[in-house]
């Protein structure tokens, strides 16, 4: 038997409806961002962050702390080789090679060079949003 032959018509409908099943496909499965904020931005309620204490987000690489002065946020990448740091009762340490940092992200003692980056804050209506591609 023979095939019908296509008509340029069906063809462009059918291009059409893939077209248009790809492009919701698409927007189906990127991830949406924040109310217009960068992808880099994190938004942590204040009421998360303890007082006189730190609220450590091990995903992002990032600890959020609060002391009387008010908030600062803190990239845990070590800044003698790159090792995450962990919180302690006394501020940060390295568990790589014994690097010890205060609260505030100063060398306490080395081998790290440099202090822990401090990132940029921006309190909003009881959200801090912390960017983390932006220093203080």
């Amino acid at each position: 038997m023979a095939e019908p032959a296509r008509s340029r018509r069906s063809t462009l409908r059918t291009l059409a409806l893939s077209l248009f099943g790809a492009a919701g496909l698409w927007r189906f499965l990127t991830p949406r961002r924040g109310r217009g904020l960068p992808a880099d931005t994190l938004r942590v309620p204040e009421a998360d962050v303890p007082p006189e204490g730190a609220l450590v987000l091990p995903g992002q690489r990032c600890a959020v702390v609060r002391q009387a002065d008010g908030f600062h946020a803190l990239d845990l990448t070590c800044t003698h080789l790159g090792c995450t740091v962990t919180a302690t009762p006394q501020g940060f340490a390295c568990p790589c090679h014994g690097s010890c940092f205060t609260s505030q992200g100063q060398v306490l003692n080395g081998p790290a060079p440099r202090p822990l980056k401090r990132l940029a804050v921006e309190r909003r209506g009881g959200v801090l949003l912390i960017s983390l591609d932006r220093e203080a």
